[in-house]
C-alpha cells in the first residue's frame, strides 16, 4: 500500500467532504487520518490515505476533476519522529501578536516536536475581550526534564500574560 497526503483548500460549500471522500473510496483509497476545518470563508482539508500502488494514478486524475478546490498530493512514509514522551500544552490568555512564534521557538530550541497544534480566538465571558487559545500535542525527548520545561513555560506565560499548562 502507498501512503499519500492530500491537502485541499477551497471556498466553503456543502458537499466538499462527501465529494472528496467519495473519489478516494471509489479509487481504492482509504482515509487513515484527517483534519478538516472552515477557516474564514474557505474549507481546508488534510488527509493521510492509503491506496494500492495500481490505483494511485487513477486517484490523482479523479481528484483533478473536482473544481473550485486546490488539491495537492504528496507521497509519504509512516515514521515516528523521535521516541519522546507525549504531553499536551494548553495555553489561553489575552490575544497578542507572537504567541505561537514565541512558544514554537522555545519548543524547537529544546528539540520538542509538535505533533499537532490547534488555535482559535474566543471571547471572555463578561468583558468580551478576545482570548487566544492553543492546544498542542508534543513529544518531549527523554533527556529533557519535565520540571525544566514546566519552569520555562511558567516564565514564558508570565512574559506573554497568558496561562500555560503542560500535562502528561
Amino acid at each position: 500500500m502507498r501512503n499519500i497526503i492530500i491537502s485541499a483548500i477551497g471556498t466553503d460549500r456543502p458537499g466538499i467532504v462527501s465529494e472528496l471522500s467519495g473519489i478516494i473510496t471509489s479509487n481504492g483509497g482509504n482515509v487513515e487520518e484527517s483534519r478538516m476545518s472552515r477557516l474564514g470563508s474557505d474549507f481546508a482539508i488534510i488527509m493521510l490515505i492509503t491506496v494500492a500502488p495500481d490505483w494511485v494514478e487513477s486517484l490523482e486524475v479523479a481528484l483533478k476533476s473536482i473544481t473550485e478546490i486546490n488539491i495537492t498530493t504528496k507521497p509519504t512514509t509512516l515514521l515516528q519522529v523521535g521516541d519522546g514522551r507525549q504531553f499536551s500544552i494548553n495555553l489561553n490568555g489575552a490575544d497578542n501578536e507572537g504567541i505561537v512564534k514565541v512558544l514554537s521557538k522555545y519548543l524547537a530550541k529544546k528539540s520538542i516536536n509538535i505533533l499537532e497544534i490547534e488555535t482559535h480566538i474566543s471571547q471572555a465571558p463578561v468583558s468580551g475581550t478576545p482570548l487566544f487559545n492553543l492546544n498542542a500535542s508534543v513529544s518531549i525527548p527523554h533527556d529533557v526534564e519535565e520540571e525544566v520545561i514546566q519552569a520555562d513555560l511558567f516564565q514564558i506565560a508570565q512574559d506573554l500574560g497568558v496561562e500555560i499548562q503542560l500535562n502528561s
